[in-house]
């Protein structure tokens, strides 16, 4: 082997470079993609008998000049290399091999040569797989627990090892006494008989200890335990070299530097302490404490960052620092947000998470709550789609955390500006949510008015995001987010899986599909991946598969038999349902073969809340009792929570989704079948598809991640799309949808006036009648239809962004140009039109400021400000106003009605106003069926939703989820806050009601979101409770009346409720298990709180002696040694005398004090240390 650096870094880059060895393992990683208990399949591809010896030979010797490199003080990323390379080469031998008695051993390995280069989810991956049946040695066994990060289980390891007696000096002395023995014959026996064994033991014995002193340095975040455990280790590996053990040789050298990998790479190495130059900030010490405890106790530890963490986290304190993280998906982002919110809380400040979809403020909430709860932090997700409550300001003004889609976190804060004064961090999630579009152009605008705030400077906004370009528009857009800041940006393109991607072919000649993979420069395939089957016994029947969908069904299928979990990602979501229905109909037929059921208990509440929804026999629960989820973004939240549920417990196999997979939404699988490539008859865009397959491999569970593109038809055609595809490298477009606003109208402009001329362009622009569709002579029908859709569109959005721009600051005509440009400084619109050509800046510039002088013309301030907190453009606007008094009226009639149980009469006035609101655009639906006032009057009354379709439950739930729960709320909520710009001056509360429709309670609101005019009823729902029915018949049978969240507690621990709560068939039979999971300690993610708590006890120290002041302990927590004191490297020491609970579940941290009959410790977690 080489023996300098020089030597050892010039074979370490040979090797990991493309050439023979780079191809070794492409031939391994092909032949593992097919490979099958070592067996492949029939007519695959021809693979060398010597395929494995080789990728042994070459991981081994790669893993050591790694270790050696590193031994010699070589740089790390030059050794990391090596370690990846060299654990992928291994990894092709042992994940899909044979089974030997050495295959185990190779793949501890693998994995901890995956662990050495920063891969530890892949290590994870490849050594759970049998892991309890494996072939370890005990010093095996742990090392491969510690990678696992299984630290429970290592210490129980340890603890057993030393309670065996396995080290005692009696057993050392049995393994040495056949050295004093005599043989039969009288003669000595070899020298060194009995040593070795005796020497193995105490090799164990040494490692144990280390392992105990590596758990304790984890647990109390003291780096100089490392140092203990690596100078034993290094003691044992010099001793394994000198005997030749080579087992033990191994496990000592990869475990002497993966100890060192997991401190440098742990929270305790990488959180700051303190802020910069060493201020301390708030509870920060507390808090960091609490959080890296808690991960640290979860049931799979989670104790390090990533790569593409770590430099974020050290950034965590920056509080006057706005940042841009830029992860591929799965990366790691959400634990940057954690870090970032843990750094507000700790300075007392609050937090507002914003993510594009409701449904994945959904999961985000659910996610924040499993961490932050156990800090005795509250998280809350705003309900419903837009405008702002009094249930949602109360939450806005008191939760810690606040989930909420940006357009309901705008409508609050355009009415309320302080509702974000002690807001100390905004997380925008999906940043990069730049575009054309009317959502994309109002985060724009909203993210420039937050940036323009008067106490900006007090508040940290963290952008994240998957897919941000490259190139000038990056630029431009971290520089607007963090004030010009050179490193305001931190973008990696490391990710804790590999990717693959392949296709199956469908053969119409030979009725089989063929899967080809790409590895490198291999092409592994499998031959009859797939093979069509006869839908009868008839020697003419049809043979299945028969379509797209049915080829992207049967490969499913045959993933899932593989062991896989499997994605479907269908380009258009009206898709979703027809390949669910196919599913249940090739299943029924016979052609499907059963997957793993799930266990009726465990989706007995998605059924419950199925049922509510779609009626007990919808396709959608029937795939669900056959263990598919369909998920797409019309679901009701309520059933949508529940899948997701069971998606992240694991429970179903596969999944069928609509392009919300590519807004953020956190679902993953092994393998991502795409149905399609197109949508409305172009393919999808490069970065949406980048974001997509991102949810192909799960870290933790998979190695890799496989993408594939079944293809029924149009072979030809798909090939070059999917390829086009994966090699393409185009970026998201992130230029400012402002300035793509003016340039596709001011575009339109100069084609109508057949013109280049920059001064002639803005002379036009200038005059009112510029704003008219501008028709351009000899376009086509087809265009010309599609650009008169879009001008009014184009131009709300215009107007919405300038009237958000501008605020409701009272401007003056003379002043408007001025006031533009001072709320444009340092825009994204401002800092792109910089890198335009001089006539293009001229005209967008006049166009933008033509079009305010225009609005100004036409408008009051007072008109002016209801526009801008409804909202709205200049032509929803007027046309509010025209039916302001009829829309105000009706608006305090429904709530006055809702407030007073008027139900006939709150219905009728709801109705009323919908029928007057859904004609305004953009209230107005994009479809109404004829009877939808049927359907609204049944849905405010309660009816089950099931019952509101005459024949499917989905036109129903779409009615529902656009028209009454996002349209008809933003509508009201728009007349509501026009009402209050109009209010005369004064005091309001000195006026009469019927002068300020403003001040309904907004009941009627609430009656319209939830599908109930009961006010506790919709109370409860919003509250998280999953069934609507439930609600209502919960609040009729106890008469409740509460009316705000003090009452609701108080309600639901009353005696009657909790009375009421055991009945199996309460509040209704389908929802009792949904109640208890409600009001369970757990219920909407609520955990008991952790602290530090301080203990005091007496303590009988072995001998009498105490122990030296400062020295580490570990206390047993549980068992029949609870309460028993042991050093670090595991000395039975005493024994505290106290009560221990056996269930503890946070951890105890015990120094020496010195003293000879008192001992005090803290422990970190819920109140559950001591018996009662």
């Amino acid at each position: 082997m080489a023996s300098t650096l020089d030597e050892l870094r010039s074979n370490i880059h040979e090797a990991v470079e493309a050439g023979y060895r780079q191809q070794l393992l492409a031939r391994g990683q092909a032949r593992g993609m097919i490979w099958r208990a070592g067996e492949l399949p029939i007519d695959a591809p021809d693979f060398s008998p010597l395929l494995s010896e080789d990728l042994l030979s070459f991981g081994y010797s790669l893993l050591l000049h790694g270790l050696r490199y590193l031994d010699l003080g070589g740089d790390f990323e030059t050794a990391r290399q090596a370690f990846e390379v060299a654990a992928e080469s291994i990894e092709a031998v042992v994940a899909r091999g044979q089974l030997d008695e050495t295959r185990d051993f190779h793949r501890l390995v693998a994995g901890s040569a995956y662990h050495l280069g920063r891969f530890s989810a892949r290590a994870y991956s490849l050594l759970r797989a049998d892991f309890e049946q494996a072939n370890l040695s005990v010093v095996e066994r742990c090392l491969a627990q510690l990678v696992l990060r299984d630290l429970a289980g290592v210490n129980r390891t340890v603890a057993r090892w030393f309670e065996s007696g396995a080290g005692s000096d009696d057993n050392v002395l049995a393994a040495l006494d056949p050295l004093f023995e005599i043989d039969g014959q009288g003669a000595a026996l070899e020298e060194g008989e009995g040593v070795a064994e005796a020497l193995l033991l105490g090799l164990e014995g040494n490692f144990m200890s280390a392992m105990s002193q590596t758990l304790l340095a984890l647990e109390r975040g003291e780096q100089h335990l490392i140092g203990e455990a690596q100078a034993r280790l290094s003691q044992g590996l010099s001793v394994a070299g000198d005997m030749n053990f080579v087992g033990q040789w191994w496990v000592h050298r990869l475990a002497l530097h993966i100890v060192d990998s997991l401190w440098s790479s742990s929270f305790h190495a990488i959180l700051p302490m303190s802020g910069p130059d060493s201020a301390v900030i708030g509870d920060w010490a507390t808090l960091r404490k609490l959080f890296i405890t808690s991960l640290l106790c979860r049931g799979r530890s989670e104790i390090e960052l990533w790569p593409s963490q770590i430099e974020a986290a050290r950034r965590t304190l920056e509080y006057d620092a706005n940042l841009v993280l830029s992860l591929p998906t799965s990366a790691g982002k959400t634990r940057i947000a954690e870090l970032c919110i843990l750094a507000c809380l700790a300075a007392n400040k609050r937090v507002v998470f914003v993510t594009p979809l409701r449904a994945l403020s959904a999961q985000t909430e659910v996610s924040l709550r499993r961490t932050f709860s156990a800090l005795g932090k509250s998280v809350s997700s705003l309900y419903g789609s837009i405008g702002a409550s009094s249930s949602d300001v109360d939450t806005l003004k008191s939760r810690d955390i606040v989930v909420s889609t940006p357009e309901k976190l705008d409508f609050a804060l355009r009415s309320d500006p302080t509702l974000l004064d002690d807001v100390g961090l905004v997380v925008l999630d999906e940043g990069h949510m730049i575009g054309l579009g009317e959502r994309e152009v109002r985060y724009e605008a909203q993210i420039q008015r937050l940036l323009r705030r008067p106490d900006a400077a007090s508040r940290r906004i963290v952008c994240l995001s998957a897919i941000l370009p490259d190139g000038d528009q990056l630029t431009d857009f971290t520089a607007w987010l963090t004030a010009d800041r050179p490193d305001g940006l931190i973008k990696s393109g490391w990710r804790p899986t590999r990717l693959r991607f392949g296709e199956v072919d469908w053969n119409s000649t030979t009725k089989t599909a063929q899967l080809n993979v790409v590895v490198g420069d291999e092409h592994p395939f499998i031959p009859k991946f797939v093979v069509g089957k006869r839908t009868s016994k008839r020697a003419n029947a049809a043979i299945v598969p028969a379509s797209q969908t049915d080829l992207c069904i049967f490969t499913a299928w045959r993933l899932i038999e593989d062991g896989q979990s499997v994605l479907v990602f269908c380009p258009i979501r009206v898709s979703v349902m027809p390949f669910a229905k196919r599913i249940i109909e090739l299943r029924n037929k016979g052609l499907l073969p059963p997957i793993t059921t799930p266990p009726t208990a465990a989706i007995a509440s998605a059924l419950a809340v199925g049922a509510e929804w779609f009626g007990p026999d919808h396709e959608i629960l029937k795939c669900l009792r056959m263990g598919v989820a369909v998920h797409h973004g019309e679901l009701p939240t309520q059933f949508r929570k529940e899948v997701e549920r069971l998606l992240r417990e694991g429970i179903l196999k596969l999944t069928v989704s609509s392009p919300t997979l590519a807004q953020g939404l956190n679902l993953a699988a092994t393998s991502l079948i795409f149905h399609g490539h197109f949508r409305h008859g172009e393919a999808i865009d490069e970065s949406e598809f980048r974001n997509v397959v991102g949810r192909a491999g799960r870290a933790y569970v998979d190695l890799e991640g496989l993408v594939l593109y079944p293809m029924f038809d149009q072979h030809e055609k798909r090939q070059e799309a999917w390829k086009s595809l994966i090699r393409g490298d185009k970026q998201r477009e992130m230029e400012s949808g402002i300035l793509r606003l003016l340039y596709w109208l001011l575009a339109r402009m100069a084609k109508k006036l057949a013109t280049t001329d920059v001064a002639t362009l803005v002379e036009y622009v200038a005059g009112q009648g510029a704003w008219s569709f501008a028709a351009i002579p000899d376009e086509s029908a087809r265009l010309a239809e599609a650009a008169a859709a879009d001008w009014p569109r184009h131009l709300t959005s215009l107007d919405t962004a300038i009237f958000s721009l501008l605020g409701d600051a009272q401007v003056a005509d003379a002043e408007l140009d001025s006031k533009i440009d001072e709320v444009l400084t340092s825009s994204l619109l401002t800092r792109r039109l910089a890198r335009q050509t001089e006539g293009i800046r001229t005209v967008l510039d006049a166009g933008l400021k033509a079009r305010a002088k225009f609005i100004w013309t036409g408008s009051t301030a007072a008109q002016r400000r209801g526009y801008f907190l409804a909202g709205v453009g200049l032509e929803t606007g007027r046309k509010l106003d025209e039916k302001a008094d009829e829309l105000e009226f009706l608006l305090l009639k429904a709530d006055t009605a809702v407030d007073g149980s008027e139900v006939d009469e709150a219905v009728q006035a709801i109705v009323a106003f919908a029928e007057i609101a859904f004609e305004i655009p953009p209230f107005k639906p994009k479809s109404l069926p004829l009877d939808w006032r049927k359907f609204l009057d049944q849905w405010l009354r309660g009816a089950p939703v099931a019952e509101l379709g005459d024949d499917d439950a989905d036109d129903a739930i779409s009615l529902i989820e656009h028209a009454f729960v996002y349209n008809l709320p933003w509508a009201m909520e728009a007349v509501r806050v026009r009402a209050l710009a109009h209010a005369p001056a004064g005091d309001p509360f000195d006026l009469d009601i019927d002068l300020l429709p403003n001040l309904g309670s907004g009941s009627a609101v609430a009656a319209v979101e939830t599908g109930t005019l009961s006010i506790p009823a919709a109370m409860l729902i919003k509250a998280g409770f999953a069934s609507r029915l439930g609600a209502i018949s919960a609040v009729d049978s106890t008469g409740a009346d509460f009316d705000d969240a003090r009452g609701l507690r108080a309600w639901i621990a009353s005696d009657m409720v909790l009375a009421c709560s055991v009945i199996p068939t309460w509040p209704t039979e389908n929802s009792h298990e949904l109640w208890k999971e409600f009001t369970a300690p757990h219920g909407a993610g609520n955990v008991a709180p952790w602290t530090t708590t301080s203990y005091t006890g007496s303590v009988q120290w072995n001998g009498g002696v105490p122990m030296p002041p400062g020295m580490p302990l570990r206390i047993a927590g549980s068992g029949p040694k609870a309460g028993v004191i042991y050093s670090s490297d595991y000395r039975e020491l005493g024994r505290v005398l106290y009560p221990f609970s056996q269930t503890a579940v946070g951890l105890t941290v015990a120094t020496s004090n010195g003293a000879a009959d008192r001992i005090s410790f803290e422990y970190i977690g819920p109140n559950d240390l001591i018996q009662p």
